[in-house]
């Protein structure tokens, strides 16, 4: 499944889970999202809240 990050840089939803910061994966796990994009763009927030930058979110994310 392709996502989109918040620079519109389509990425792969299964790759990107990999590379995760696992303590926000799992809070996030637990709300309940509809869709992998849903709950992808929630870990970009979420991430950028608690550290100030997220790779995934960049218009080059590097994996």
């Amino acid at each position: 499944m392709m996502i989109v990050n918040m620079n519109g840089k389509e990425i792969d939803f299964e790759v990107a889970v990999g590379f995760m910061d696992d303590e926000i994966r799992e809070e996030l796990h637990n709300v309940g999202f509809e869709t992998e994009q849903e709950f992808f763009t929630a870990y970009e927030k979420a991430h950028l809240e608690k550290y100030g930058e997220c790779e995934l979110s960049k218009a080059n994310p590097v994996f």
